[in-house]
């Protein structure tokens, strides 16, 4: 038994320790798990989901404002020359590659066998036409009776080489031409526009191209074509020279803005939910003065007990809030003296003759031992006193 009850002692100090530390953390963490504070966790919550919901949405839109916005920046088209009798001529379809108001860069690529004809040719021209819808126009082989959009034409001449400098060349190239890693071909890269731009509509662009080779000799060429680079200027050179810095600042200013309108349009639908969730309110009539006050009672008995004075009649102390209207409580004061009559009354009849008795209430009302028979006078009293009101 000794040990249980030294048992009980030793847990009844840790049960104590137990349930301070236990109420000291539910004190520490009970603003942490308040009704406000899980609205602020769910405010945090969605304003970081909104966030991380609009970053995908600016990255994304950001990429298709770059991919309408800055054009295509080479176009290339490869140039079948046509021989007959005639000099080479070819055409080629552009597409929709080119936009409107945009510089470009116009050159064409020849790639020519140093042949002896080749050679001998020296200096031949290049005659490039840009040429408006419709393509065919461009399959007749004259370029007489169409309207360029733009023209130029420009001369060409293959690398000089001096006999010695061409067969030290070929010695020292052989073994690649002879297993077929190099031929003897060179390139040539003929500027024919600079900065060109065409008009805004769709009519103002071009849609294909005619590429036509001037020689007094009769010229061999492995391919022709022909190559367009747009100039970048403005935002479009700042997007294209600067594109992760570009993508941060207008991803960024996307981003803000979608927030704000994001937080906009939460503040309106919070405003009107709380609107309409609100309860009516309860209007209150004001009435007119002149009806009759409402009394109110306090909780002591409206008739306490009273020693009774010579005269068989006692003042009786009445507690009665004040009213507004003096005609009110002047009906109310004389209702209520003829109640106080007739109660007085009947409790004088009910009252015993004996003086002793009425002298052992008067002791026993100042410390605080009243008889039965006092106790029933005043609950009669009472009862008279409401049913007269009522």
């Amino acid at each position: 038994m000794d040990t249980e009850y030294a048992a009980e002692d030793e847990a009844g100090p840790r049960s104590g320790i137990a349930s301070k530390a236990v109420h000291s953390m539910a004190v520490t963490l009970r603003p942490f798990v308040s009704k406000r504070a899980q609205k602020a966790y769910l405010g945090i919550f969605l304003f970081i989901s909104t966030a991380i919901t609009m970053i995908f949405i600016s990255t994304f839109a950001y990429g298709i404002f770059y991919y309408r916005f800055i054009p295509q920046v080479g176009l290339e088209r490869l140039v079948h020359l046509q021989f007959g009798d005639g000099h080479p001529w070819g055409v080629a379809s552009l597409g929709t590659g080119l936009v409107s108001s945009q510089p470009y860069d116009v050159q064409v690529e020849l790639e020519l066998p140093r042949t002896p004809s080749n050679l001998a040719a020296g200096n031949f021209m290049l005659d490039l036409a840009l040429l408006p819808h419709p393509p065919t126009s461009a399959e007749t082989g004259s370029n007489t009776s169409v309207t360029a959009l733009s023209k130029s034409r420009r001369p060409a001449i293959l690398t000089y080489a001096s006999p010695l400098v061409d067969t030290a060349s070929k010695i020292s190239f052989l073994p690649l031409y002879v297993l077929g890693w190099n031929r003897e071909a060179e390139k040539l890269q003929v500027p024919m526009m600079e900065r060109v731009q065409f008009a805004r509509g769709w009519r103002n662009l071009p849609d294909s191209l005619r590429l036509e080779i001037h020689s007094s000799e009769r010229m061999q060429v492995y391919k022709a074509k022909v190559m367009f680079k747009a100039r970048f200027t403005g935002l479009r050179w700042v997007m294209y020279n600067w594109r992760l810095t570009s993508f941060v600042v207008f991803g960024f200013l996307f981003w803000s803005v979608s927030m704000a309108s994001a937080g906009f349009v939460w503040a309106v639908l919070a405003a009107l939910l709380s609107g309409s969730g609100e309860k009516p309110r309860t209007i209150i009539k004001a009435e007119d003065g002149s009806g009759t006050p409402i009394k109110t009672e306090d909780d002591e008995p409206a008739f306490p007990l009273q020693i009774p004075e010579s005269s068989g009649k006692a003042p009786r102390i009445k507690r009665e809030e004040e009213s507004e209207d003096e005609e009110g409580i002047k009906e109310e004061e004389t209702e209520e003296e003829g109640v106080k009559e007739e109660a007085e009354e009947e409790a004088d009849e009910e009252l015993p003759e004996d003086r002793g008795e009425g002298s052992s209430e008067v002791v026993g009302a100042g410390t605080g031992v009243e008889s039965a028979h006092a106790r029933g006078v005043q609950r009669r009293r009472s009862h008279l006193f409401h049913d007269r009101q009522a």
